[in-house]
């Protein structure tokens, strides 16, 4: 499990250093061009049955972790929706923490790392896993 949680207030800064260093994020009408959505509707959709991960900025912006969007295939990456129904969470932040910690259980790698080597079973393991340790 992750080795340390951001504190949402407090490490701001932290976070967006973390996104950033993976790539970064894009806002709601870059998400519809990606992925070739009609509309933002299904974004809403998706955001509100925790099916991609988003943040709000401090600027009340809300962005989207890149990471998460398989743009070859134009959809949202195999394994990440699946994951997302694994994880309780209070904090939109907290399935970015999750799926960017390298975790001993997953040998050294991140959910996200599983994910891009196909490892799908393992990254929702992993979540749930980490679900239950949320809980604890």
């Amino acid at each position: 499990m992750p080795e340390q949680v951001l504190k949402p207030a407090v490490d701001q800064l932290a976070l967006q250093n973390l996104l950033a260093a993976h790539g970064g994020c894009i806002h709601e009408g870059q998400v519809v061009t990606v992925l070739g959505l009609k509309d933002a509707s299904t974004i809403a959709e998706w955001r509100k049955h925790r099916q991609i991960v988003s943040v709000q900025t401090e600027g009340g912006h809300r962005v989207y972790p890149i990471w998460q969007f398989a743009r070859k295939h134009r959809r949202v990456m195999l394994g990440i929706r699946d994951c997302l129904a694994e994880l309780t969470y209070e904090h939109e932040w907290e399935p970015v923490i999750f799926f960017l910690t390298k975790m001993k259980s997953l040998d050294g790698h991140s959910p996200l790392d599983r994910l891009r080597a196909g490892k799908i079973e393992s990254a929702i393991l992993a979540a749930r896993q980490y679900g239950q340790f949320t809980q604890a």
